[in-house]
């Protein structure tokens, strides 16, 4: 009788994670090409950063995050993109979302610096999806 107390305490926290949405983080590795970090910078503040705050106030998203790293042996990237949705229906409907946004908002195209296309300073090497096992959330601390 104890085993079975034991194995159904151990499983409602385990049955409560399986069943509670998970979100999912989208992480995009990109390297800049020919020291055109300025141009890079400006293309994501003044447009991927634009369309994740619209998406933010849209419920489109929960997050989002640039981050600037240093190249090594290893990894041949400076940033990583990261989009967190909420669960996997807003991640399901992120392209539709976002093709929205941009179609609203640079209808006749990205803002750039110095004229130069994506393809000029930047290269997407690769992206992962990710899914939260586990986490901690945010909270004030006294």
């Amino acid at each position: 009788m104890k085993n079975l107390l034991f194995a159904l305490l151990l499983a409602g926290p385990l049955w409560s994670l399986a069943q509670s949405p998970r979100s999912i983080s989208v992480l995009d590795f990109v390297a800049i090409k020919d020291n055109k970090r300025a141009e890079a910078l400006y293309f994501y503040e003044y447009n991927w950063k634009v369309y994740r705050d619209i998406a933010l106030q849209r419920g489109f998203i929960k997050s989002y995050q640039i981050l600037l790293t240093t190249r090594d042996s290893v990894s041949h990237f400076d940033l990583i993109l990261i989009t967190e949705y909420r669960d996997s229906t807003q991640f399901n409907m992120s392209e539709e979302n976002f093709q929205t946004i941009i179609r609203d908002t640079r209808p006749t195209g990205p803002k750039l610096l110095n004229e130069l296309k994506p393809a000029d300073f930047r290269t997407n090497l690769f992206f992962k999806t990710t899914e939260v096992v586990f986490a901690e959330a945010n909270k004030k601390r006294k």
